[in-house]
């Protein structure tokens, strides 16, 4: 039986990789993903001289509503972003780490399975939440 889930995730990430493409970046793909990080974007050089450094995106999807679950950012940075995609608003999110861990909550009861991982709400299955909607994009001109 297909998993649904799979088919979302990887369909999100060639579809945003596919937008970064568009936009004349430069993408690479991790072999593994086992430290949560999906893509590698080099910055844009506006100097050929200047110094480039890569930033890393953790893609998320959802099929509809916008509760966002059990995420680990155990090293927040500012070249480390979260795109999140929900499929029923057919809308993307991009949210640096440091602002993302400002933002989520953070499960903090001892002894539970997702102790020190992160939860957000974009949206609802009837609407995108006021207080998320500045960090909804159409391209990756926010990302440097």
């Amino acid at each position: 039986m297909a998993n649904k889930s799979m088919y979302l995730g990887q369909s999100s990430e060639h579809k945003i990789l596919s937008m970064l493409l568009a936009e004349e970046r430069e993408v690479y793909l991790p072999t593994v993903d086992d430290h949560g990080v999906d893509a590698l974007v080099l910055t844009k050089s506006v100097n050929p001289d200047a110094s480039r450094i890569y930033q890393e995106l953790q893609i998320k999807s959802l099929t509809e509503g916008g509760l966002f679950a059990a995420i680990s950012c155990p090293n927040p940075r500012p070249n480390y972003w979260f795109v999140f995609y929900v499929k029923q608003h057919d809308t993307l999110w991009l949210i640096n780490s440091m602002d993302f861990v400002k933002i989520a909550s953070c499960v903090t009861k001892p002894g539970s399975k997702n102790l020190g991982k992160y939860s957000l709400s974009l949206a609802t299955k009837r609407s995108i939440r006021k207080a998320t909607a500045s960090f909804i994009v159409t391209d990756f001109s926010k990302l440097p």
